[in-house]
Parts: structure tokens; sequence; C-alpha cells
């Protein structure tokens, strides 16, 4: 789109507001463009707007560039499309059907999006006090401890030297000389992760591997345990703090109860309509007639085409 037909139609733009995207003083049959019996007009570009995704709508209405976009792709479909009919190319009626299915497809879209929001509409309140009463474990955040560790990994080592590394440390954190996460610091294989080396930080207590939460679960805060064995090596584990499971309040998780089941809800309900459809007592598949469509694969052509593809990569090399 050349530059001044920009400004112009950014000019009309300026002045497009309409139901149902906004109020304004144009009618749906205003024209803005016309090029002889080509005719863009309002509801054009209100049916145009129903392509943008509902929460983009303001920003478009609010940018006469993207107004005088949206005008422009409409008027040039249009134009377009005059010329394809001029030649005939909408009598095909494969493309007759396909211009059909169009229409069934959008209006589809359509159906379903009210068919949801419809689905959608009522009160969870009560449903979702419901379903937090007969499942609390589902809304209760796991036992939490906070670990620092001096990990000793058997990286060029046998397992006796690092079970033997792994003692010495311990006793130097049990003496108390140094503290615990300079010892991590000197001596651990555990890589940086929360900008210190052996401080683990809060972590569920299930999320360790076996050994390691099972040395856990036994410890007191402030606990140093002896070297525990797991497939990473021997870890030296300190128990700084321990959190319990909490049940988590209605309130902080209401929201998320509603939307999961208004989500299943939606979903229940469409799975029942497409059921529904496809096992309507007045629909009758040929199956016959379908089998008819397929191709029949000729062995010799795939074979044929198959050699092409084998001489070709031959001759590529």
């Amino acid at each position: 789109m050349n530059n001044s037909f920009r400004r112009i139609l950014a000019a009309i733009a300026g002045c497009v507001c309409l139901s149902p995207f906004a109020s304004g003083p144009l009618a749906p049959d205003t024209p803005l463009v016309t090029d002889g019996p080509i005719v863009v007009d309002v509801a054009d570009f209100n049916g145009a707007m129903l392509r943008i995704p509902d929460q983009y709508r303001g920003e478009v209405l609010m940018s006469r560039d993207h107004i005088a976009t949206l005008v422009d792709q409409v008027f040039v479909a249009r134009s377009l499309a005059a010329r394809a009919r001029k030649e005939g190319l909408d009598k095909d009626p494969a493309v007759q059907a396909r211009l059909v299915q169009v229409q069934d497809d959008f209006l589809a879209d359509l159906y379903l999006k009210k068919f949801q929001k419809d689905a959608m509409s009522g009160n969870l309140d009560q449903r979702a006090r419901e379903l937090y009463d007969a499942d609390p474990a589902k809304y209760t955040t796991p036992a939490q401890v906070d670990v620092q560790q001096v990990l000793i990994d058997l990286k060029g080592r046998t397992r006796e030297m690092a079970k033997q590394r792994a003692e010495d440390v311990y006793e130097q954190a049990t003496s108390g000389k140094e503290e615990f996460l300079a010892l991590a610091l000197k001596y651990s294989d555990e890589p940086t992760r929360t900008g210190m080396r052996g401080d683990l930080g809060w972590n569920a207590a299930s999320s360790f591997v076996a050994p390691v939460r099972d040395a856990l679960a036994k410890m007191k805060k402030g606990e140093i345990s002896k070297p525990v064995e797991s497939e990473y090596g021997f870890h030296i584990l300190k128990l700084v703090d321990r959190k319990p499971a909490e049940l988590l309040k209605f309130e902080a998780v209401k929201d998320r109860i509603i939307a999961d089941e208004k989500a299943r809800v939606v979903k229940d309900r469409v799975d029942a309509l497409m059921r529904q459809i496809r096992s309507s007592p007045t629909a009758k598949v040929d199956t016959a007639k379908v089998d008819q469509l397929v191709v029949p694969i000729d062995p010799k052509a795939v074979e044929r085409a198959l050699e092409g593809k084998a001489a070709a990569g031959k001759a590529a090399k």
C-alpha cells in the first residue's frame, strides 16, 4: 500500500468506531474504500475485526495504522477475488465446496466459542469449596527442608577414596572449627546453584534421592549427618530448618480450583456435543464410496521412485 493511500485510509480509520467493537456515527454500509464495483464498508471492517483475538481488539481500534492495514487487507483480498471470479476460478466444484467449508469452519468456531462461554457462565463457588474439602491433599504444600551439603563424587576417585574424603570432611564439620559452607566451598564437588556452593536452600523433602531423603527424615534442625551414599557419591548433610506440610487456605486456591473446574466442564460438554453429532441416528456414512476415494498404490511406481531417489543420492555424493 503506497503512503498516500495509507494516509487516506488512516484518516478514514480515525472515525471508524462501530458496534460490536465500539460506538460511533458510521452505519454498517458506510463505504471506506471504493474502486468501481469493489466496495469495502464498515461492516467489512467489523467482519475483519472478528479475526483479531478479543484481547487485542482494543489495541487495534486505538491505532489508525492498524485500522488502515486491516481495511487495506480486505480491499486487496476483495479485488483479487473479483479477478478470480472474472477468470472463472470460482466455477470449479472443488473450489465452490471449499468456499462453503471456509464459511462452515468460521461458523463452527463461532458456535463453539459461544457454547464454551455458556458452559462457563455458572457460579462455581460452592463447587470449588466441595472440591477443596473432598481432596485436601491436593491443596497441601509438601514438607520442605532447608539443606546444605558437601558432595564428594567418584570422578577420578575409587569408592574407598571418596568415602574416606567424605569421612574427613564430616570430622571437620562436626568439630566446629570451620563453618559448614566454608567446607562446602573447599571440598564439595557439587556445582554452584544458588550463588554459594553447598547451599541447596528450600526444597520439597520428597525431591531428594532416596538415601538423602531417608537421612533427612531422621535429622534434627542444625544436625550434620555422617556420609550418606547415593548414586551421586557421598553426601555430608546439614539440616538448616524444616517446614511441615501445610494445607493452603481455601481463599488462596479458590480461583485456581474454579478455573480448573470450568476447563473440565467445558471439555466434558464439548466432548458430549461431539459424540452427539457423530452418533446422530440420521447420519449415514457410505463407507463403500469413501473407500473409492483411496488411490491404489502401484508397487512398480513406488519401486521406480525409490530407485530414482537412490540414484539422485549417489549423484549428489
